[in-house]
């Protein structure tokens, strides 16, 4: 019998998009499924555990969370952090948006969908293009400012790419 009550966490498909070779495809957020992203809202946060099972080895890829469901429909992204496959390509890692960043501009308060793109830069896609879509959650309005959070310190000292678009396009810093 299933429980009633919310749900926690979400476990979303990663799949294997596209890279500059063709493999995969078109970018189109379609491709075989090589991981998967897990996300909760500890305390208004978002918090996305990614891990990797059939990326490139020892690559290094750069996380985005990208407003919009789609790369046709992304309104601009920030890099949320690093993430290093090991000789195999598999690889995982914990990544924490602070609330406080969520309620700004390319994202907003409001039930949300957006996607998380996976490359080794903006715009780059000889390592492959990493996509999860349809992450789904919800921004409090709440007003607080963003240097009031405490997880907003060490978000801000990755300083990761950020701009307009889809990071999988979009070579990116446009927004900073």
């Amino acid at each position: 019998m299933p429980i009633v009550g919310p749900i926690r966490e979400t476990h979303v498909p990663m799949v294997y998009d596209s890279d500059d070779r063709g493999v995969g495809g078109p970018i189109d957020m379609n491709g075989p499924q090589i991981g998967v992203t897990a996300y909760s809202e500890p305390g208004d946060n978002l918090e996305l555990q990614l891990t990797v099972e059939f990326a490139r080895p020892s690559t290094k890829y750069e996380i985005f969370l990208t407003a919009g469901p789609s790369h046709a429909l992304a309104a601009g992204f920030i890099g949320i952090g690093v993430l290093t496959t090991n000789a195999a390509g598999s690889g995982a890692g914990t990544f924490v948006v602070p609330h406080a960043r969520l309620l700004l501009p390319p994202f907003g308060p409001g039930y949300r969908t957006d996607h998380i793109d996976m490359l080794v830069a903006p715009g780059n896609l000889t390592g492959g293009a990493l996509v999860t879509g349809a992450v789904n959650y919800f921004v409090c309005g709440r007003t607080e400012k963003p240097g009031d959070h405490p997880g907003v310190a060490a978000f801000e000292a990755f300083k990761g790419s950020s701009g307009e678009g889809d990071a999988a396009a979009n070579k990116g810093d446009k927004g900073r």
